[in-house]
């Protein structure tokens, strides 16, 4: 009944799964090491790199560790593939980090849907702060677009097994498209639909949570009725996380249901939505941008080239190696060169005084977000580049970001 199969769109590689469990034994994501522990692709390795970010994220709490919480919880979205749009809204909040996740993670261990906390409009909940709060929270999964997906298609096997024509309320999980680019021939299906057997789009921060945690506790319960079984086992990894990891890897892709390749039934929005939410260091403006094979589109239209980026990141670090430096781009000041050198004044002169220096402000967060360039706010000198994500060219005479981007690209292929 739960056997399955897909095509990998970046490997295109056949992943074939007999079962729930043999799909569990064939997780496959991957992801850069955390805090001392190594990168790897199994859910052995996940589970040693979500311990560690585990640990660190709860002492940052305890302490009440603005830094501690931030690096931990950047950690986690950076395990996940789910930076963007995610690390520079925790640095922008870091300063009540700590005490607002506390503070929403023991909304969830109420298990009341009618805590506040998890009714309010302002609630921050995605498939990145899933992933943190299901560190924070026992027996949470991974609520995102994958388990979502897989979810609903077991539902839809319910659903008919017991001969219903509607999927009754409380299975109804909402399901969300995969984090796609525009141009994408061959789009993957998290659509669970069949026929009558309808499925609601994930629309909002509050529906997610709820959901979250209505499909934590069916799942827990399915656990604790199982009796013995592969799942229910003792190991190192826990029950609820390799049924969780199960879920993953089946709702990578579902069956189109006579649907074509390039339509699953998505809303229409989310066919062009592969722009990343992202926000600005000073003022905190919300803007978007996507990653491409050449290098970061951000909105109405304005482009930075991977060459580009990398005359930037090399003029930067020929004048500062490892130092930290200002970002400094004030409009006016850069172009009468009154403001010390930095990221506005490098980024004016590597675009031989024809651009325009205001745009680094987007253009170094997104650089933050996928791992280019490191901020801090302590100090005058906020930005620093980081060295180890980057490549030298053959010459070593520059920085080349061109790696970083094929495997923000290689992520965004896997969610």
């Amino acid at each position: 009944m739960f056997a399955h199969q897909y095509t990998d769109r970046r490997s295109n590689r056949i992943h074939s799964f007999s079962g729930l469990y043999d799909a569990c034994k064939h997780y496959h994501w991957p992801h850069q090491g955390a805090l001392g522990t190594p990168a790897g692709v199994c859910l052995t390795s996940s589970d040693v790199t979500l311990k560690a970010l585990g640990n660190a994220l709860k002492s940052g709490l305890a302490r009440k560790s603005a830094p501690c919480t931030l690096i931990a919880a950047s950690g986690i979205m950076k395990w996940g593939g789910v930076s963007a749009g995610n690390v520079r809204w925790l640095t922008n909040h870091s300063s009540g980090l700590a005490t607002l996740l506390a503070t929403t993670a023991t909304a969830f261990s109420s298990n009341s849907l009618a805590d506040p906390v998890l009714l309010n409009t302002q609630l921050r909940f995605n498939a990145g702060m899933t992933k943190v709060y299901s560190l924070l929270v026992d027996d949470f999964i991974i609520y995102d677009s994958r388990v979502a997906a897989a979810l609903g298609w077991i539902v839809v096997k319910y659903c008919q097994d017991r001969k219903l024509t509607t999927v009754p309320a409380e299975l109804a999980f909402p399901w969300a498209p995969a984090k796609e680019g525009r141009t994408v021939k061959w789009r993957k299906n998290r659509n669970p639909a069949k026929g009558t057997l309808l499925f609601p789009a994930l629309t909002g921060a509050v529906q997610h949570a709820h959901w979250n945690l209505k499909a934590s506790w069916i799942l827990a319960e399915v656990l604790a009725n199982a009796g013995g079984g592969a799942f229910t086992h003792a190991g190192p990894i826990a029950p609820l996380r390799r049924l969780e990891a199960a879920l993953f890897m089946i709702g990578y892709d579902l069956p189109h249901n006579g649907t074509s390749n390039s339509q699953t039934n998505m809303p229409a929005e989310a066919l062009t939505a592969d722009m990343n939410e992202c926000f600005t260091i000073a003022n905190q403006k919300r803007f978007f941008y996507a990653i491409d094979q050449n290098g970061i589109r951000m909105g109405k239209g304005r482009r930075h080239s991977i060459a580009q980026i990398n005359r930037l990141l090399t003029a930067l670090w020929k004048a500062f190696g490892d130092q930290s430096f200002p970002l400094a781009n004030s409009a006016t000041k850069v172009r009468k060169d009154e403001v010390p050198y930095g990221i506005g004044a490098a980024y004016f002169e590597i675009t031989e005084r024809k651009g325009n220096p205001p745009d680094t402000s987007a253009l170094a967060a997104a650089l933050h977000e996928i791992g280019a360039l490191s901020y801090t706010s302590q100090g005058p000198d906020n930005w620093s580049i980081n060295i180890r994500q980057l490549t030298l060219t053959p010459d070593g005479t520059a920085l080349d970001i061109s790696a970083l981007i094929q495997h923000e690209i290689g992520q965004n292929d896997l969610l």
